[in-house]
């Protein structure tokens, strides 16, 4: 498991986008289960749903975790100035998975 926060300076409390994830993995290095927990992109918590039905059973790709980690975002409509927000989240899912798989990139 692991959390990240990312914030827009060190001294701010708050996050723009946090992540907490929770992975098991096969054998193999497939994705058995994830649970994704998403702060800073609405406003209460958000559980990443789409992003883990995408992953689950699969093997967790680069392209692939980029691709569920977007699906999330699809109906988003943010507002102008927090529209960033959606491919910071995408970046920071991406990354938190990965390291947490060993950084597979098949």
């Amino acid at each position: 498991m692991t959390y990240r926060k990312v914030r827009d300076r060190w001294s701010y409390a708050f996050a723009l986008v946090s992540v907490a994830a929770v992975v098991a993995t096969e054998a193999d290095g497939t994705l058995r289960e994830i649970r994704l927990g998403l702060g800073g992109v609405g406003t209460r918590p958000w559980r990443a749903r789409e992003t883990e039905r995408l992953l689950t059973g699969r093997q967790p790709t680069e392209e692939r975790l980029r691709e569920a980690a977007r699906a999330e975002f699809a109906t988003a409509r943010p507002l102008p100035r927090n529209a960033f927000k959606i491919d910071l989240a995408v970046d920071v899912i991406t990354a938190a998975v990965r390291d947490l798989v060993g950084g597979q990139r098949r």
